[in-house]
């Protein structure tokens, strides 16, 4: 064998993507965001409904202790039951059965399991939502009015849920945020600049709705929408509305006045 062809004189190198070489404080992005939340990307449908599964049995035997109000427990629920209910069309699978694990002790580290669990549960609800956000595009491609309506209407229940879902993983006191909590998404655990805008998952819905938004609200400039369209897609946007306000509750209760990882990461990058 010539030397030209020779493939074991010299090792590989590795190189970035990007043409540049990497940084000690590169700033956080989505593949930080995946692996802070113990989020592993798959296309294997088993395993994801195996997860979804999982993760709904566990965040239901802590409902109870959570401390959620009987209306916010509803739609949490709701949204479970069509989780569960989805699961039931795909293949068998195993792996659903919840593991041991040792009991958290102390409110840091119920804080600390509630906040990632329920983002768990709150990525299957909105890859759910992506879905039916699909299938509503689909349908008023034909039109298929009767499957738009129910869509919607499924649409509007799972954006409960998911604000619901957002309140279970936000129950634990301001105190185990500020000790525990926020430090974990900043360094040296996370890069500067930590953010949910990191959430696939989210930023696919945003995408969705701002498409279906024009063609589900009132006259479009091709058809009317029949006055049952009509009245759900404003269910579906005022619950929209509704999860907006209380993600900036909810923000404001850990954060009083704002101050974001991300805004901070912005305005420190600015002054260097």
């Amino acid at each position: 064998m010539s030397t030209e062809t020779r493939t074991d004189l010299i090792d590989t190198i590795a190189l970035r993507n990007d043409a540049r070489a990497p940084t000690a404080e590169s700033a956080a992005d989505s593949r930080h965001y995946d692996d802070y939340f113990r989020i592993d990307r798959t296309e294997d449908p088993a395993a994801w409904w195996a997860g979804a599964q999982r993760v709904v049995r566990l965040v239901v035997d802590d409902l109870s202790a959570a401390g959620l109000d009987e209306d916010l427990q509803a739609d949490l629920l709701a949204g479970v039951s069509r989780l569960l209910l989805a699961s039931t069309s795909v293949p068998a699978h195993s792996g659903t059965t919840t593991p041991n694990r040792v009991p958290p002790h102390g409110e840091n580290d119920v804080a600390a399991l509630r906040w990632k669990l329920g983002h768990h549960l709150f990525h299957h609800v909105l890859s759910l939502m992506n879905s039916h956000a699909d299938g509503i595009a689909s349908a008023l491609d034909e039109p298929d009015w009767v499957t738009v309506r129910l869509l919607v209407a499924e649409l509007t229940v799972l954006y409960d849920a998911a604000t619901a879902t957002m309140h279970y993983a936000s129950t634990f006191p301001v105190s185990a945020y500020e000790e525990t909590i926020r430090p974990s998404m900043e360094p040296p655990w996370m890069p500067p600049g930590f953010s949910g805008v990191f959430n696939r998952e989210h930023e696919t819905l945003l995408d969705s709705l701002t498409g279906l938004k024009p063609r589900l609200r009132g006259r479009t400039a091709e058809r009317s929408l029949p006055a049952d369209v009509a009245t759900t897609s404003r269910a579906l946007w005022k619950a929209q509305s509704r999860n907006r306000r209380e993600h900036k509750l909810i923000c404001e209760k850990f954060v009083p006045g704002g101050g974001s990882l991300l805004q901070q990461h912005f305005d420190e990058t600015k002054k260097g």
